[in-house]
Formats: structure tokens, C-alpha cells, sequence
């Protein structure tokens, strides 16, 4: 059996484990819920077993994800998988269309260059930092010991071909299954569904340059990925929070999540902002939801990191592992488009998806404004996508200033 083959039994292995500590979650959750509703407390013992349980959950979680891309670089390694970087990408497009090239040395009025992308080149090779990685892809390159997570990073991938997109979103349900006795009715389960449509927005920006700055494939390439693709990204994922939902923007997940409520049952003492973090874990596994990450301004994460124990030693990192953030189990996207002092709690891979329509796109034109009696060429780099969110119940928003009475 190949190292793949046997990597994928694995793969198989932990996807069952990780279904089984799924069910036993669920199960304490419904046995909190029935505590709940007969008026009970909550023993220590079974918050305990909850607290072992995700953290069972979130570890098996990660490992599905890590084993996942091992196999995916190992298909591309026997020659399964495609090779593509975003300098590979152009230096194709160049010796496949040479005219383009002797058009960058000399450009001639009305004429334009449009260069299109696979997502997996433009987002495979930033001189930035790994910021800009297609979730689920390992690149063919040299990984840094730490790599940034961004949003896209936690969501379920997609695509889209229209320019408007319809899909329904839970709003509630009532009922569902239970035990039936021999001759009675069964249950009803009534889900509210909201039928939505949305409009597949375009993120772009454009730049003017020298024809000078032009006279090498290389430099181009650096200022892509370099400055404009990095910007789009940055408002790429600004609206996957923060967007509006009005206006052209698209209805962004911190928007659209349901605001923070502390659980019933639980009791909390001094509390800080990680205890907010795990209450907020708690209000989704309750919404019958299972979380996969956080999204945390850099200050909170700073100040969660910098956490020390009586003996000045970091309780939630090691200032020596190279490891990207993880907390309570679950990874953790810092980012300034999420506000000061607020975070966002979430099932991102199953009740929201990223739909991409048009992969980020480069346009080359030397016909924009006064660019020939100047000697200049336009850049243009654009993308469209959007982000739905099929169950708000299964994100939770709030503060981690904690407020005394």
C-alpha cells in the first residue's frame, strides 16, 4: 500500500473518531438543555465532561484538517495534483502569448493586456506573508514557521457562474424526532426558511505605472503579489465580517450572527475575556451547531496570549513553537477588520460558504485617462465573491470587556 493510500485509511480512521466525539457533544448539550428546562443545576462533573469532550472535538478536528492537506500534497507529488504559482502563472501567459510580452516593451495606442488567474495561483505565492492561501491547499513552496489565518481560511469553500445567487437560510425550527409508540403519531419538525437573494459583488482597485516599471515580467509580478492582490484581500475579508448587507456590499458573518446571551445553567466567577470565549463556544454547541474557530481583534488575542500563571509562565503559548493560534481547541483568526474588543464565535465550515464567481483577475491597459501622452499602463486587479450565511444561529458575536455590576 502507498504512503497516500495509507495516509487516507487514516484520514478515514480519525474522520469516524471525530463523528463520535461530534455525537457524545451533542448528547451532553441535549442533557444540559434538559437540566435546563426541568429547573435543574448542572453538576461540576458534567461540565467538566463537556469541557474534555470539545477539547477532544477541537484536536480531532485539527487533525482531519492537517491529514487532509498531507494528502493533497502528497497527490501533487505523484503528479496528481496541479502545480501553479502566480509567477508560474504569468511567465506561462507570456511564452504562451508572446505578443503580450513585445507589447509590454512597446505599447501601442488602444491596445490592452488581460491576464486571468486561477485563485490558486494569485492566492499561492504572496511576498507578504502566507496570508493569502487557498484554505485546503498546500503550495509548492518553502512554508514560514507561522502562517497567518485569515476568515476565508475558516469557511467552506464554493463557487458560483451567475451574477445573483439564491439560497435559503434557517431562521429557527420547532419540534423534531422522538420516540414513537406502536400506533401513534410521529413528531412534526417545522424549520423557518428565508429565501435569499444576493448580489455577487466585485472587489477591485487599479493603479497607473511607468512603461518603464514595465520592461520586466518579474517586477510586475512583485507589485501583484506584493501591494494590490495583499489590499484586496484585506477588504476581501473586511466584508466577509463587517459587510452590510445594503448598498452592494454583502452581508457579512459578525453582521449577520446572533448577539451573545450567557447561557442558562452556567455559573461564572471573575470573569475573564477567555471565560467569554468558552461561553460563547457553549451558546453554539447549544444552537445544535458545532464551532471551528474565532475571529479576535489583534489586541484580545495579544492579551490572551500574554496570560500568566503565579510563576509569570504563559498559560495559552510558548513564545518558542511556531504553531498558528488555537484556543479552547479551536483555531483563531486575528484580524483588524474585527472591531476592538469584539469576537466572533462560529461553525464556519457548514452553516456559511465563500461562492466565488471571478477569480482575482489582472488587466494590463495602456489606454486610461492621459496614460499616452504620459507614458504610463493601468493595472487593474478585481475578483468576485461572496459569502452566505445559511444559519445565523450558528454564530455568535459580542464583547470581551467584561463589565461588573
Amino acid at each position: 500500500m502507498s504512503t497516500v493510500e495509507e495516509q487516507g485509511s487514516d484520514l478515514a480512521s480519525l474522520a469516524t473518531e471525530f463523528a463520535k466525539a461530534t455525537k457524545e457533544v451533542k448528547e451532553m448539550g441535549a442533557e444540559i438543555l434538559r437540566q435546563k428546562n426541568n429547573g435543574e443545576d448542572t453538576s461540576k462533573e458534567l461540565k467538566a465532561k463537556v469541557d474534555e469532550a470539545l477539547e477532544k472535538q477541537g484536536a480531532l478536528g485539527q487533525q482531519v484538517k492537517e491529514l487532509e492537506q498531507v494528502i493533497a500534497q502528497g497527490l501533487k507529488d505523484m503528479g496528481r495534483g496541479e502545480d501553479v504559482t502566480l509567477g508560474a502563472a504569468l511567465d506561462k501567459f507570456f511564452e504562451d502569448n508572446p505578443e503580450s510580452k513585445q507589447l509590454l516593451a512597446t505599447p501601442r495606442q488602444g491596445k490592452s493586456i488581460h491576464i486571468p488567474m486561477s485563485r490558486k495561483a494569485l492566492l499561492g505565492s504572496s511576498t507578504t506573508g502566507e496570508a493569502l492561501n487557498y484554505p485546503g491547499q498546500q503550495l509548492p513552496m518553502v512554508q514560514p514557521a507561522v502562517r497567518r489565518l485569515v476568515v476565508r481560511d475558516l469557511l467552506m469553500p464554493g463557487r458560483t457562474d451567475k451574477p445573483v445567487v439564491f439560497y435559503p437560510r434557517e431562521t429557527g425550527y420547532t419540534g423534531g424526532p422522538d420516540i414513537v409508540a406502536e400506533g401513534a403519531l410521529k413528531p412534526e419538525f417545522n424549520v423557518e426558511i428565508e429565501n435569499v437573494t444576493a448580489t455577487v459583488p466585485t472587489i477591485a482597485h487599479w493603479t497607473d505605472i511607468s512603461l518603464q516599471m514595465l520592461d520586466d515580467v518579474p517586477y510586475i509580478r512583485s507589485y501583484i503579489e506584493g501591494r494590490m492582490l495583499y489590499l484586496l484581500k484585506l477588504k476581501e475579508e473586511e466584508q466577509f465580517l463587517n459587510g452590510s448587507g445594503a448598498a452592494g456590499n454583502m452581508l457579512g458573518l459578525y453582521t449577520a450572527a446572533t448577539p451573545y446571551a450567557q447561557p442558562a445553567g452556567v455559573e461564572v466567577t471573575n470573569e475573564q475575556a477567555i471565560d467569554r470565549l468558552r461561553l460563547m463556544l457553549l451558546q453554539v454547541e447549544l444552537a445544535d451547531a458545532f464551532a471551528t474557530g474565532m475571529v479576535l481583534n489583534p489586541v484580545s488575542w495579544a492579551n490572551i496570549e500574554l496570560l500568566k500563571d503565579s510563576q509569570l509562565g504563559y498559560l495559552f503559548t510558548n513564545p518558542q513553537t511556531t504553531t498558528t493560534g488555537r484556543l479552547w481547541g479551536r483555531d483563531v483568526v486575528s484580524t483588524k477588520s474585527m472591531a476592538a474588543g469584539n469576537a466572533l464565535v462560529g461553525d464556519f465550515r457548514t452553516h456559511a460558504q465563500v461562492l466565488d464567481r471571478q477569480d482575482a483577475n489582472v488587466s494590463i491597459s495602456f489606454e486610461n485617462k492621459d496614460n499616452f501622452v504620459k507614458n504610463l499602463a493601468t493595472i487593474r486587479v478585481e475578483e468576485r465573491t461572496i459569502v452566505v450565511i445559511y444559519r445565523p444561529e450558528a454564530f455568535v458575536k459580542g464583547s470581551l470587556v467584561i463589565t461588573t455590576p
